[in-house]
């Protein structure tokens, strides 16, 4: 049976309790490649919080792939155009009934089958959606049609806080390109990954436009491996009210849900460690199979495959404490992509009062 899914954006919203279905095959189970195409927003359909009924039947379909999930949406799509005016954030929860056939539900950032931010078998739940103009999708498994309910239930929430990074003052650098950083690794159950060096196949041009030389990564000359997982452990850092962000500069291409990779902060040396979640929430949450991180969320999947990203994490709540920062790898047995690869991580502020108390080499960082 397959469990329903719930993939999170932004912040984590409570879990949902879903019957199972049958499990729908991964595409290269089903010896097919699905090609992605442009999604058609020319006739969607206005959609408020609410309760409307719809149907796929006899409707377009343009997509048959969503970048966060390797189903095979060959159906029929009906489209709707969601759209929070503000000031309010929402927490939006889609939820698909009374259907005949095998439909899924999408939320999507934009007209495009590729800024995909959640999806489910009947649910996809979006965390704090900030103002602005979303889409919801509702397709077809397989080539299913059918007449649906489509519930839309929206919760006020905090808008998420802007993001920290980047910043002027910068505490603490682990540059990758210069030098491994220290990183030392721990098991967690799956095979090892990480490694440090000149990476292959990713691309040259990593964040503010820096060439990339070296990086830590997970295997640097190929995918990884089949039921690979693993800790990269970097650190110690004194965290002060002067740091209260971190900041990471990397690049990922994963199997989406299947396999991920998140960011943990250890005060105790590594022997326990509490999840950051970035400013901008991670991509999905894991299924239970992959070691090190099950059921947890993570970044994940291939939207982002194109370039390097910045992340930033509020780490506010550890100054006067002393923290290692670990990488949490895990994938699952069937297919590898090329992984997580780390160019630079800092941890820094906004400070730039010269009258702070600091080290010769924290007073040089702010002019790097």
């Amino acid at each position: 049976m397959r469990f329903a899914t719930i993939l999170l954006l932004a912040v984590l919203v409570p879990a949902l309790a879903l019957a199972g279905h049958p499990e729908k095959a991964k595409p290269w189970q089903q010896g097919h490649a699905w090609a992605r195409q442009m999604l058609d927003c020319s006739v969607a359909i206005p959609l408020n919080c609410g309760t409307v009924s719809g149907t796929t039947v006899g409707a377009p379909s343009n997509v048959s792939a969503y970048s966060c999930t390797g189903w095979n949406e060959s159906g029929p799509e009906a489209v709707y155009e969601f759209v929070i005016t503000g000031p309010e954030c929402y927490d939006v929860t889609a939820t698909i009934s009374g259907l005949a056939a095998d439909l899924d539900v999408f939320i999507l950032g934009s007209c495009d089958e590729n800024d995909c931010l959640t999806f489910g078998d009947t649910i996809a739940a979006a965390g704090c959606l900030q103002p602005g103009t979303y889409y919801i999708v509702v397709d077809g498994y397989s080539g299913a049609e059918s007449a649906f309910t489509l519930a839309v239930d929206c919760v006020d929430c905090d808008c998420p806080v802007p993001d920290c990074c980047p910043f002027p003052f910068v505490c603490y650098e682990v540059d990758f390109n210069a030098n491994d950083g220290g990183f030392t690794t721990q098991d967690c159950g799956g095979a090892p990954v990480w490694e440090w060096g000149v990476p292959t196949g990713i691309p040259a041009i990593a964040c503010d436009d820096v060439p990339v030389t070296n990086v830590l990564g997970t295997i640097l000359g190929g995918s990884y491996p089949a039921s690979g997982g693993q800790i990269a452990m970097v650190g110690p850092f004194d965290i002060t009210d002067d740091c209260p962000c971190l900041e990471l500069c990397h690049f990922y291409d994963t199997e989406s849900a299947f396999d991920g990779c998140n960011v943990k902060v250890s005060t105790d040396g590594g022997v326990t460690w509490t999840l950051l979640t970035p400013n901008r929430g991670y991509d999905v949450t894991t299924y239970p199979y992959p070691a090190c991180i099950p059921e947890e969320p993570v970044f994940s999947g291939h939207q982002f495959n194109t370039a390097f990203l910045r992340d930033c994490f509020d780490i506010s709540a550890y100054a006067g404490q002393t923290i290692h920062v670990g990488f949490f790898w895990g994938n699952d047995s069937s297919v590898q992509y090329p992984g997580w690869y780390i160019k630079w991580l800092k941890i820094g502020g906004q400070e730039t009062s010269p009258a702070k108390d600091r080290s010769w080499g924290k007073i040089k960082s702010i002019y790097r």
